[in-house]
């Protein structure tokens, strides 16, 4: 999981004791001597992990805080009946089941989400590829022909051979609304982007609602609709990226925000290690090895949480130049890379990312 941490000019707040404290309830935050507008905050779990909302309170909007999070707990479970792996009968899972050659009629949602998949696979050159399932399966078991089971291995040359002569997005195939399975191992995974959806799709609940002001996060990744409960730009805490470190413990950034979402994926939290030698849990689709590099962490700033939760995963794949040139290239879409070097972390940013202090 990928943390946030929510930031206001006199002091960070804990993001981890911030979960702790909000469970369906309003309550007021103190800064010196100046006071604010109570947050209505609405928790729960989510896709693996949780969800978090911050409502700045608006006149004429008489929706009780428990009816929300009834609502989203809803509309959390019909996305997981779409497109969780974990579901045995979720739409994704029976795709990964059935023959060769059938077609499977699939919800507006998961259409949604494998078209702006294939478009990021496109836009990426293969670096972001939700047929890479099988790939990531052979990383995550390890060695199949091993003494120690409970020991992880890293996959041999042949295993990985084979498994990537299973992936492929140029063969994800529509009729219609039906998604059809092209060939016998075709099998997709779409937590990459999946979870970035789900943010978007709370968003919209909440905007219909009639909230202007509000935050939606889940796992980490956010999507923001105009302003704080002080009337200035939400301020969002980056994680400096040290395994050993909380979720919210450190603050390497702070990145203010307003009507846009942010994403950030990394490799420093999830990873194997095998004779001493750590392998990243993200693994190069192209290659179908797992990744090798000093990015640490990059966070992205887009128009949408779906798109800057895929950008996010590609851009830990691809060189920093290569996505350099593509976020510079997008229209509203910033990034910010965190390097891990010899002497400490350095960050590099996209032209027009802002950051209000850097620590």
């Amino acid at each position: 999981m990928h943390t946030i941490a929510l930031v206001n000019i006199f002091q960070f707040v804990n993001y981890t004791r911030f979960l702790q404290l909000l469970v369906v309830a309003a309550f007021p935050i103190f800064f010196g001597c100046n006071s604010q507008k109570t947050y209505i905050n609405i928790t729960g779990p989510a896709m693996g992990s949780t969800y978090t909302i911050r409502l700045v309170p608006q006149r004429g909007i008489r929706v009780e805080p428990q009816q929300i999070k009834t609502n989203i707990d809803s509309l959390l479970d019909v996305l997981n009946q779409q497109m969780s792996t974990y579901v045995m009968n979720s739409e994704i899972s029976l795709f990964n089941r059935m023959p060769v050659n059938s077609a499977i009629l699939i919800s507006e949602d998961f259409r949604t989400v494998v078209q702006r998949s294939i478009h990021w696979s496109n836009l990426t050159d293969g670096a972001f590829d939700i047929s890479a399932m099988p790939i990531v399966t052979t990383w995550k078991k390890g060695k199949a022909d091993r003494e120690d089971l409970n020991v992880w291995m890293p996959p041999t040359d042949l295993e990985v051979t084979i498994a990537k002569s299973k992936i492929g997005y140029q063969k994800i195939k529509f009729v219609s609304k039906s998604l059809i399975k092209t060939y016998k191992d075709q099998q997709l995974d779409v937590n990459a982007i999946a979870k970035g959806w789900g943010v978007d799709k709370l968003f919209f609940y909440i905007q219909s609602l009639g909230y202007n002001n509000f935050m939606v996060e889940i796992g980490g990744e956010v999507r923001i609709s105009g302003k704080n409960n002080r009337g200035r730009s939400w301020q969002i805490g980056i994680d400096l990226p040290e395994p050993n470190l909380q979720p919210g413990e450190k603050i390497y950034a702070v990145i203010p925000i307003q009507d846009k979402a942010m994403a950030t994926s990394g490799n420093y939290r999830d990873f194997y290690v095998y004779n001493s030698k750590k392998y990243s849990h993200i693994i190069n689709p192209i290659t179908a090895m797992a990744v090798e590099s000093n990015i640490a962490s990059v966070t992205v700033l887009a128009e949408n949480c779906m798109d800057a939760d895929a950008l996010a995963t590609a851009l830990n794949i691809m060189s920093l130049d290569e996505g350099l040139e593509l976020v510079e290239s997008l229209k509203d879409v910033e990034a910010l890379w965190i390097i891990n070097k010899e002497n400490g972390f350095e960050s590099v940013q996209s032209s027009k990312m802002k950051i209000v202090k850097n620590l």
